[in-house]
């Protein structure tokens, strides 16, 4: 039997098709995107939305319905019966500024819900850049640990070439193959730890876990003047959204402990009715009060009351956290960029100079092994450290922007 032959339009549409796309993406696309369609902002949004449609509902002039009132019934007497029938019609009036305390609650709800979902935006923006700082930071660890392992098969080969000129001992061999093996360990990680990096970024952007993407950019020591710290704590102050939330929760704790004293004064309500008695039409206009007697509101005064404390306990506790955080932030910040300086000026290009010529050093015999191993050893803990603080001082920068409640 022969085999069924393969369609030469499908052997080129298969060859064509391209390969799924990698996505490049900077820091502030990072964020750009989690803002955009991270889940984490959903429930934010949907309790904004639902506090702008309480304040649409206490914006109505009338709060209650209209009542509709009956009657209907015989006359009895002995020269005849006869039906009587009466209506009436009511409606509850708030006289008292009921609404306006309702309205003003509302308002302080909404304004503070809506500042809530800025601070959470706020707060993924920080994590967005501390994990793209990460991944960068990633990307640079495995590129270390390629030129660790390059370098480890260089000194291999090296100590194979001495042992064979009968330079070098079984002993320098052995270490050469034992450190060859530690670097291809190292590599096994950072390509484990890269992976990480681009999970964790993915979840936060909300990106499908399959979807490839490359971090565009680097980490980079840019040493600029730092503003003064007085003047730090006064921004976070005046723009941090979860203080401006705190403040409008205590405005709506406000209006509605006013609202609730306010509901425990009389509601009168107007109406008319209409009547017929025998062959007679009776029209009444009608006034009804109700006589807060025994109810005056008395557990909703008492609720609202507390939570008027409480919100404006909040408010200044979050205001001293304030102050606190920014100067916490400022001070990593400073210390990470000190840090970060001290690989600056010749050190990195002096370390990098002492890896391009140790090896050769070995090989005419300058230097033992022991010396190479320390030399480079040193070169490349030198240059982990330095992508280390880096990454700390990316994260420094981030918290600090956080800390003053901005996004960029």
């Amino acid at each position: 039997m022969r085999p069924t032959a393969i369609p030469l339009a499908v052997l080129f549409f298969v060859a064509s098709a391209p390969a799924l796309a990698t996505r490049a993406l900077t820091m502030e696309q990072s964020v750009a995107l989690a803002l955009a369609q991270s889940p984490r902002l959903i429930e934010g949004q949907a309790e904004a939305a639902s506090a702008q449609a309480q304040l649409e509902g206490a914006s109505r002039l009338l709060q209650g319905n209209p009542q509709l009132q009956a009657a209907l019934g015989p006359r009895l007497r002995d020269a005849g019966n006869s039906i009587d029938l009466n209506l009436g019609l009511s409606q509850p009036l708030e006289l008292f500024g009921q609404r306006g305390a309702r309205k003003d609650a509302a308002q302080a709800t909404l304004s503070a819900r809506q500042s809530r979902l800025e601070a959470l935006k706020v707060e993924l923006a920080a994590e967005v850049r501390q994990a793209f700082g990460a991944t960068l930071a990633a990307e640079q660890e495995l590129t270390l640990a390629q030129d660790s392992l390059a370098l480890a098969e260089e000194g291999r080969k090296a100590a194979d070439d001495r042992l064979a000129a009968g330079a070098a001992t079984h002993i320098e061999v052995n270490t050469a193959r034992v450190e060859l093996g530690r670097a291809q360990s190292a590599r096994v990680r950072a390509e484990r730890q890269r992976t990480q990096a681009h999970a964790e970024l993915k979840l936060l952007l909300g990106l499908d876990p399959t979807e490839p993407i490359t971090p565009d950019g680097e980490l980079r020591a840019q040493s600029a003047p730092a503003p003064a710290l007085a003047s730090l704590v006064e921004k976070a102050a005046s723009q941090r959204q979860d203080v401006k939330a705190a403040r409008f929760e205590w405005e709506a704790a406000q209006a509605e402990s006013r609202l609730a004293r306010r509901q425990a004064l009389p509601v009168p309500s107007l109406g008319v009715s209409y009547g017929r008695e025998e062959d007679s039409t009776i029209l009444q206009g009608t006034l009804g009060i109700d006589l807060p007697l025994f109810d005056r509101n008395q557990a909703a005064r008492g609720v609202s009351s507390a939570r008027e404390r409480q919100a404006r306990q909040n408010l200044a506790a979050l205001e001293r956290f304030a102050r606190t955080e920014v100067e916490l932030a400022f001070n990593r910040l400073q210390t990470a960029q000190a840090a970060a300086d001290v690989f600056g000026g010749d050190v990195l290009s002096a370390l990098q100079e002492n890896l391009s010529l140790v090896t050769e050093a070995y090989r005419a015999g300058k230097v033992d092994f022991l010396q190479l191993l320390i030399i480079r050893r040193e070169a490349l803990d030198a240059r982990r450290g330095y992508i280390e603080a880096l990454e700390e001082l990316n994260s420094a920068k981030a918290q600090l922007l956080k800390a003053l409640g901005s996004i960029q």
